[in-house]
């Protein structure tokens, strides 16, 4: 049975090797498993560890998995610079789950340009919303032992805020689902931990 929901777009946002496209399929498949419609895309990037990454999902009917100018409902931040190069897709109603956690592009790395310092990065994302959620994930995964465990921990602190259509059992099955059982116990603490830094 398909459940009727309000349409909703969310919007991750990464660089390369940070799980922002796994983090997708993850949400996607705990859609489904509640018998939702649901597309997942990835709109920029192709993956290569350092390089910018946006993923979409979109939850409800719909046939494109295309998020236009000020529309993303939800914003899942991997790292804070790719969010503030995502800020036209975000408008004043856009919550934003964002990892403090700093990577340097390969573009400024190539540059031979420091990284903007983070406080700038942040009053910009909030001359656009005020719904801004930060997240320490560095210090979550390092209390895991497992740093690929970021995007669980963050998908974790999208439970906490309760902003996704399903519950935290739902997405978490899902997450099983795709885990080798050596990794299983680190993540389970990786999203048990970002569940506990954002909710009240």
């Amino acid at each position: 049975m398909t459940l009727p929901i309000k349409r909703l777009k969310l919007l991750i946002a990464g660089v390369g090797g940070q799980g922002a496209l796994t983090a997708a399929r993850f949400l996607g498949e705990a859609a489904l498993s509640s018998g939702m419609p649901v597309i997942v895309g990835q709109l920029h990037g192709m993956s290569q560890r350092g390089g910018s990454v946006e993923c979409s999902v979109i939850f409800g009917k719909g046939y494109s998995s295309h998020i236009g100018e000020g529309e993303a409902d939800v914003v899942l931040g991997l790292e804070p610079l790719e969010v503030k190069r995502a800020l036209p897709k975000i408008s004043k109603h856009t919550k934003i789950v964002l990892n403090l956690g700093k990577i340097v592009p390969l573009s400024l790395a190539i540059a031979g340009k420091s990284y903007p310092p983070l406080e700038g990065i942040l009053e910009a994302i909030r001359e656009v919303t005020p719904h801004l959620f930060e997240v320490d994930g560095p210090d979550l995964v390092k209390q895991t032992g497992l740093p690929r465990a970021l995007n669980v921990a963050l998908l974790g602190a999208l439970v906490g805020l309760e902003i996704l259509p399903f519950g935290r059992e739902v997405l978490w099955q899902a997450i099983v689902k795709k885990i080798p059982l050596r990794f299983l116990e680190a993540n389970r603490q990786a999203f048990e931990l970002g569940i506990s830094a954002t909710h009240a």
